[in-house]
């Protein structure tokens, strides 16, 4: 396909994602993401959807606080990472491959999205993160739930499915008194997720 017209197609469908939180063709989920999932899709199949990445490079994962929940091959140079950064909605989408299969989808936002439409963009349950919750040591488990009266200036969110772990950076708004807005979302499958804990 022409590269100026998979560009076209492929912003369009951006844009109608954000705009709504389901549609027919790409249905928001928590291993999803614009007709990618999880462990399911390949190098070729997200050139071929996509067209060609900005960056083609093997590196290691950079899963943020959700790396204590990892096998230590995440610290590896063995992943194989796209990066796309020509799009209205994202600064970057960098999505990451294991044995040509897609391990985590990196998200980091241009256009604002409020934390509170997380649910709907990814059909998942969001916990906060910060104050009397931290980042639990068990994988999988979700942290103490608490009502938030004051936001810092940046603080995470996790959710939690059968097959990923979301983790989300974000910026408060109003002095700390509003949720603000989401910076970026990780999406990062189980399959890298520590046994025996």
């Amino acid at each position: 396909m022409n590269k100026c017209l998979t560009v076209v197609i492929f912003l369009s469908l951006i844009a109608s994602t954000l705009g709504q939180s389901t549609g027919p063709k790409f249905p928001a989920t928590p291993d999803g993401f614009m007709g990618l999932t999880l462990n399911e899709t390949t190098v070729e199949q997200t050139v071929a959807l996509w067209g060609p990445p900005d960056i083609d490079k093997i590196d290691k994962l950079d899963p943020s606080q959700i790396k204590k929940w990892l096998e230590p091959k995440q610290n590896e140079k063995i992943f194989r990472q796209l990066t796309y950064k020509k799009t209205p909605d994202f600064q970057e989408i960098k999505l990451s491959f294991l044995d040509e299969k897609l391990i985590m989808i990196d998200l980091t936002f241009k256009r604002s999205l409020a934390p509170e439409k997380l649910h709907g963009l990814f059909r998942a349950e969001f916990a906060l993160l910060g104050g009397p919750a931290s980042l639990p040591d068990k994988p999988g488990t979700y942290p103490i739930a608490f009502m938030a009266t004051h936001f810092p200036d940046y603080y995470s969110m996790v959710a939690i499915s059968e097959k990923t772990f979301i983790f989300v950076n974000c910026a408060s708004g109003g002095g700390g008194t509003s949720p603000g807005r989401v910076e970026r979302t990780r999406q990062i499958s189980r399959v890298l997720e520590k046994k025996g804990l």
